[in-house]
């Protein structure tokens, strides 16, 4: 297709033409084009896997195209790393974080940048201040001496992205940069990059959110299948044509029918669980065969909940009951061993081990049962490695691929596909479609529906509304640490949960 001119100047401020890209016999771009103008946000549109996130990568000099040319103010430039990218001007926030758990805020945002003394050592007390003036002017109310293992999943990602910002650059990539942010730090995000755009600033915005798009973008480019589709003026076509180009069909059905809960089991009980001021006091009982939502405002203990219940979060008191038998769950391992699994919303840290290749990351928490006599038995494992490989269609062209080289939907496959092989009954999702496209959260919630049809019992938290509205049965909703609300059938809509999120009657 011919692509739309962007922005109003006739010399694009950035322009890639011809950019090629293979991982061994997989293309991941194919002579794809893009180009955007100054002063706009530029949305880059696809499925997981279609080449957008390789073509950012590229222009931000973490991978190295193999054809195709760059141009900057229309003059041709050459981006072989980082440090060149930042050179241009260019800065990059990805959604995988790419930051220091055991430093400080401070530390994170100027690693490699530190302020000196007279006597050439780091002057931590001038990089406090540096940062405090940083978050000054973008808005931000995070103390810059904190640890970051010790911040939310969100302010982590708003860490990340004035760690960005701190460069001063010209061209900002936001890769999913909204997806770990609850609503309120989306709306403090798209005041600052309005702010920046009117100062000239570029923003390019990848996101599977049509609502936020809708908000802050000007231009759109889309890609499909490793290859450029069309560029278009945000607003000038209709949501279910950019859905068609994205996915080169049409989603008639996005979420699937529910199931009708046919058990009257109590797979998991739960009597008066508390942790400090993260839980307070939680009384809940799920069927057998039920998908619970559960909902609330960011940091209001959802987290906290399915992690307690996995053995990764302390449970100072309170029962916890199985199928009507009470388990004592202190670790993962032990939840493994009563029949719960988690999938973590942190998929980079907690869920995968990115160097590693897809066979290693699906068989780690199922090395157990595909020993034969203290060896692992290779029959066994490639049995369960090909059935979870087949059954949620995870894109990969061989078992030895590294984890990191996959794309994001598939990496959140094997996420998935690793916890479903340890048969575990009660399946704990947290925020399982963060970051992923059209196409793999139908899948997603495909799966899950078949999942509880054959008598698992699902707990899925999401900070997307809608698809807690369309996927489950019943839902909670949190507020405080505690269960502020519960809505079943036609009773879930997305008033009514954030009605009991935010304590209105």
């Amino acid at each position: 297709m011919v692509q739309e001119q962007s922005g109003e100047s006739k010399v694009p401020l950035l322009e890639l033409v011809g950019i090629s890209k293979n991982y061994g016999g997989v293309k991941a771009l194919i002579e794809s084009d893009f180009k955007c103008g100054s002063g706009e946000v530029h949305a880059v549109l696809g499925e997981n896997g279609a080449g957008k996130s390789t073509l950012l990568k590229i222009l931000c000099g973490v991978v190295k195209k193999d054809t195709g040319v760059i141009r900057l103010r229309g003059e041709q430039i050459e981006i072989n790393s980082p440090n060149d990218a930042e050179k241009h001007g260019i800065a990059a926030v990805f959604q995988e974080l790419s930051l220091v758990q055991d430093l400080s805020v401070a530390e994170n945002i100027y690693i490699g940048r530190e302020p000196k003394n007279k006597y050439g050592l780091v002057s931590f007390s001038k990089m406090n201040e540096m940062a405090e003036k940083l978050f000054e002017e973008l808005g931000l109310h995070i103390q810059p001496e904190a640890m970051i293992s010790d911040l939310p999943l969100a302010q982590q990602q708003l860490v990340e992205i004035a760690k960005a910002l701190s460069k001063n650059p010209d061209i900002i990539i936001f890769d999913e940069a909204t997806s770990a942010l609850g609503s309120e730090e989306v709306k403090i995000l798209f005041s600052l990059i309005k702010k920046l755009t009117a100062e000239g600033k570029t923003a390019i915005f990848i996101s599977h959110r049509m609502d936020e798009l809708e908000q802050i973008a000007d231009y759109a480019t889309v890609f499909r299948d490793a290859r450029y589709i069309t560029t278009f003026k945000w607003g000038t076509v209709s949501n279910e044509q950019i859905i068609n180009w994205i996915a080169g069909r049409k989603l008639e059905e996005t979420y699937p029918k529910k199931n009708k809960i046919t058990s009257d089991n109590i797979a998991l009980e739960i009597s008066h669980l508390s942790s400090g001021r993260r839980l307070k006091n939680i009384d809940l009982q799920v069927k057998e065969g039920e998908i619970l939502g559960i909902a609330g405002l960011q940091g209001h203990g959802q987290s906290q909940f399915l992690r307690a219940l996995f053995g990764a979060y302390p449970i100072q008191k309170g029962e916890v009951k199985i199928f009507g038998r009470k388990v004592h769950i202190k670790s993962p391992e032990e939840a493994i061993k009563a029949g719960i699994v988690l999938v973590p919303e942190d998929r980079k840290n907690e869920g995968l081990l990115l160097p590693r290749s897809v066979r290693e990351n699906l068989a780690t928490m199922v090395l157990k049962q595909i020993q034969n006599m203290g060896l692992l038995s290779t029959a066994k494992e490639n049995s369960m490695i090909h059935s979870a490989v087949e059954m949620l269609k995870i894109k990969t062209p061989n078992l030895e691929q590294a984890v990191v080289n996959l794309s994001g939907g598939n990496q959140q496959k094997v996420v998935i596909g690793k916890a479903l092989l340890t048969e575990a009954k009660i399946i704990l999702l947290a925020d399982p479609t963060r970051g992923i496209d059209v196409g793999t959260k139908a899948e997603i919630y495909q799966l899950m529906n078949n999942l509880a049809k054959e008598g698992n019992t699902i707990l899925f938290y999401s900070t997307e509304l809608a698809e807690l509205v369309g996927v489950c049965n019943r839902v909670i909703v949190f507020k405080e640490g505690r269960i502020n609300g519960e809505l079943t059938g036609a009773d879930i809509d997305e008033h009514s949960i954030i009605n009991a999120a935010l304590g209105i009657a």
